[in-house]
């Protein structure tokens, strides 16, 4: 099966609802530990986002993505801005020139995402940190779909390891 940039259009405005719905938790969690922004900051950033979606649709997902992280790490305030945009800045040269992906080449761009948000950060497994959830949930949706399954069947490995990375 093949990912569209279409799709990957979809993907980006589900994960600015999905946002957009939980920014109060996510402030309410950053405030534990945190200054209490992280919510209203991924939020801004996403909204931000969505108005640089239609001018990019039409451009290959390498293209759309780098946009993306130009978009994060411009308005995005604290250490997210970076890390998002790391993230979708190493997915972007990934797939350069992209019309459409395999499950394959998506398995690589999420690791290269990956890569560079370890990079940028300089954490490791354990830190409890972003890559507790995303390193084995990458993995995860890679070992699927090496081993076959659809791209559904993978992301839904791949959500089950990010919670149990999450908790």
């Amino acid at each position: 099966m093949s990912i569209t940039k279409n799709q990957i259009v979809q993907w980006l405005q589900a994960i600015a609802s999905v946002i957009e719905q939980n920014k109060d938790y996510l402030t309410e969690l950053d405030a534990a530990i945190g200054d209490a922004d992280h919510g209203i900051n991924l939020h801004r950033g996403f909204q931000k986002v969505l108005t640089q979606l239609p001018k990019v649709e039409d451009k290959d997902i390498g293209s759309i993505l780098k946009t993306i992280s130009m978009t994060l790490i411009s308005s995005v305030g604290g250490a997210s801005g970076p890390l998002y945009g790391t993230f979708f800045l190493r997915a972007s040269i990934e797939v350069t020139g992209k019309e459409e992906l395999t499950d394959a080449e998506l398995a690589r761009l999420l690791q290269a995402g990956v890569e560079g948000v370890v990079q940028r950060g300089k954490a490791n497994l354990g830190d409890k940190t972003m890559l507790d959830v995303l390193s084995p949930a990458v993995e995860a949706f890679a070992e699927a779909v090496t081993q076959g399954r659809t791209t559904v069947e993978a992301l839904r490995e791949s959500v089950q390891i990010a919670e149990v990375g999450m908790k």
